[in-house]
């Protein structure tokens, strides 16, 4: 037995000292068979592993997830999982399973090797109080720290086995069969710190639900497919709409030159068709209630209040671009680029499958029976650009205005 160690600071560590996931990568390096059964895992935890199982030509692995019947899987993990037990099945490596009947909170973790007669024989365990992420510490749990310890006597290890397969037999449920678990949209970081957007709890998202009306609008979400994100054709929608960064930059009146656009910035263009319908929202400031916990002002701009957009005192389209893209990010369908112009290959691009796979081709908005009061900001003098005059975001005054709900739906086939 030996015991196994994090490093934390302040705690005191010593080099010598054994780490629990240098370990864990140590038993997998010669380890035919690897099962674990954990309580949490994270999206970095599941990729290291992966690549574990992958560099080490692990012939079989079984993960065993225990702590998400109650709370819910973060829609990240969840799609993470996904497709990680595909993967797994396709190659005949294993499967990820998730405990469907309790919360199970233990950490163990099993190590087989093949023995003289080619047979996978059980060699050693790792049993204590470390998660998947400690096999990539970021974030918060990069300050927690964990204690394990090894196993390598039979009796033990037989035990240990049994265990994992009752657990496995009588309390799982496949990866590919989660519809029982709740998925859920988690914080989008990004979001965080702009004085415009508010947070909302699940009874207040609840309240908003239970006022809806018949009234609804439903705004298709323009995006290319894969293979058209180097499209310049108007049709694809590579450079526009949800797309916008990878368009023409803006100019910059002090510097005299074009810079790129923030790869959060989006442009909702609403077809005459659905800007011309009765109900549509225009003239008018009103309030958007998210079904992913947040809510801000918007209102419809433009010639015929074709575009949708965040109503506030700076960045509108980026607030929107923030929500619709954070969200995307956050759940792991698409990364955020930091200089659209330096994104060679269009990784940052939003395509049609990353918006099937989040089931969010279509965004709809659902009109409350409800008013609530917001800022509305004065206008200026008419222009020949902007014949209803540009917003005065000095002077405002506070009005009562609609609240509409909103969420995504995927393209009805």
């Amino acid at each position: 037995m030996t015991i196994l160690y994090s490093k934390v600071p302040p705690m005191p560590f010593g080099e010598s000292l054994p780490l629990i996931s240098d370990q864990l990568v140590k038993e997998a390096s010669t380890a035919s068979r690897i099962d674990i059964a954990v309580g949490y895992v994270s999206v970095d935890g599941l990729d290291k592993l992966d690549s574990l199982v992958s560099r080490e030509n692990i012939k079989q692995i079984c993960l065993v997830v225990g702590m998400y019947l109650e709370s819910g899987i973060p829609e990240s993990i969840y799609n993470r999982v996904r497709l990680l037990h595909k993967k797994w099945q396709d190659t005949g490596k294993g499967e990820i399973r998730f405990v469907n009947n309790m919360s199970y909170h233990g950490k163990v973790y099993l190590f087989w090797q093949p023995n003289q007669q080619g047979n996978d024989e059980l060699k050693s365990a790792v049993l204590g109080s470390a998660n998947l992420s400690v096999l990539a510490p970021l974030g918060s749990v990069a300050r927690q720290y964990e204690l394990a310890t090894t196993i390598t006597n039979s009796n033990q290890l037989h035990e240990l086995s049994t265990h994992i397969e009752k657990l496995k037999t009588s309390c799982t449920v496949s990866a590919t069969n989660l519809n029982n678990f709740k998925v859920i949209h988690e914080r989008i970081e990004v979001l965080g710190g702009i004085e415009e957007v508010l947070e909302t709890t699940e009874s207040e998202q609840d309240m908003y639900r239970s006022l809806q009306t018949d009234i609804e609008i439903r705004i298709p979400i323009k995006a290319p497919l894969a293979t058209n994100r180097f499209s310049t054709a108007r049709h694809d929608y590579a450079r526009s709409n949800i797309n916008v960064a990878y368009g023409s930059g803006r100019y910059n009146k002090l510097s005299g030159g074009v810079e790129p656009r923030n790869w959060y910035e989006v442009q909702i263009t609403v077809n005459k068709t659905i800007s011309t319908q009765p109900n549509y929202p225009k003239n008018k400031p009103f309030w958007i209630v998210t079904d992913d916990g947040y809510k801000f002002e918007a209102h419809t701009t433009a010639d015929n209040n074709k575009q949708l957009t965040a109503y506030g005192k700076t960045g509108n389209d980026r607030v929107f671009g923030r929500w619709i893209k954070g969200r995307l990010a956050t759940a792991g369908y698409v990364k955020p680029v930091d200089n659209t112009t330096t994104d060679t290959e269009r990784l940052g691009v939003v395509t049609q499958e990353m918006l099937n796979a989040a089931q969010m081709r279509v965004m709809v908005l659902t009109k409350t029976s409800t008013q609530e009061y917001g800022v509305v900001f004065n206008r200026l003098a008419p222009t020949p650009r902007n014949k209803k005059g540009a917003l005065d975001k000095k002077h405002w005054t506070r009005q009562l205005l609609d609240v509409w709900t909103v969420h995504f739906e995927g393209e009805k086939s």
